[in-house]
């Protein structure tokens, strides 16, 4: 994908910024009831974005440092789009997401990663400088993509992580070999991780306090995340 410039107003922050793209599996199966079978998936992952978004909003710098867009697979209109552009931590407020249709995943990593490109000139073009940007892939299934797109999107992926251009982590919920070893395809960086759904908070509460890291940290340095033990399963 080739990306689409315009013009971006920072306003008066001109403050080092943090990027992260959420790819968020919306399609049909989000619907399974997970757990002790009182709520769904997708139902588990709204609590998990009203988590993050609070824990978010208690670190002064993150708010005005971490920049986040969203990009949903499936869900009402059954795509891959863009459900919220860059927007910084401060003017974040959660979304309400409702499952449907199919997983065109590859077609919502493409996308990611045009935005992140994007971005990265954006910002650089306004004298802002920026840490690597990460790209958070959640998936309970296999994608629904052509092969072609499929295959473009893992060359992208890895021609992306190479160039240090954005670290990817994959996130498996409630997933099964097949899905695991799709997902390994994307990065060359970081092995998929096995997320059992009735733990959505505690992974945005990790996400959270890692983007919180992160932000206070200087472009390319070296930073110590937390454990991921509360909430994970490292899929080799």
């Amino acid at each position: 994908m080739t990306p689409q410039f315009r013009e971006i107003d920072y306003g008066n922050n001109v403050a080092q910024r943090t990027l992260c793209v959420l790819v968020l599996d919306l399609s049909g199966s989000m619907a399974i009831r997970s757990g002790n079978g009182e709520k769904r998936r997708i139902d588990m992952l709204n609590e998990g974005i009203e988590a993050f978004y609070h824990d978010l909003m208690k670190d002064e710098t993150a708010r005005n440092r971490v920049r986040l867009a969203i990009v949903i697979v499936g869900g009402v209109n059954d795509t891959a789009e863009l459900m919220m552009d860059w927007t910084d931590a401060i003017d974040f407020f959660p979304i309400k997401f409702r499952e449907n249709g199919m997983t065109p995943l590859g077609q919502g990593m493409l996308l990611a990663l045009n935005l992140i490109e994007q971005e990265r000139i954006n910002l650089r073009d306004n004298g802002i400088n920026y840490t690597r940007p990460w790209v958070i892939a959640m998936t309970d299934g296999l994608p629904t993509d052509s092969q072609d797109v499929w295959q473009a999107a893992i060359n992208q992926c890895h021609q992306a992580e190479q160039n240090n251009q954005c670290i990817i982590y994959p996130i498996a919920i409630d997933a099964g070999v097949q899905e695991v070893k799709m997902l390994k395809q994307l990065s060359i960086l970081t092995p998929p991780v096995h997320l059992n759904s009735v733990k959505f908070v505690e992974f945005f509460v990790w996400l959270s306090a890692s983007l919180k890291t992160v932000s206070q940290s200087a472009p390319g340095e070296t930073v110590q995340l937390g454990s991921i033990s509360p909430w994970a399963t490292i899929q080799s």
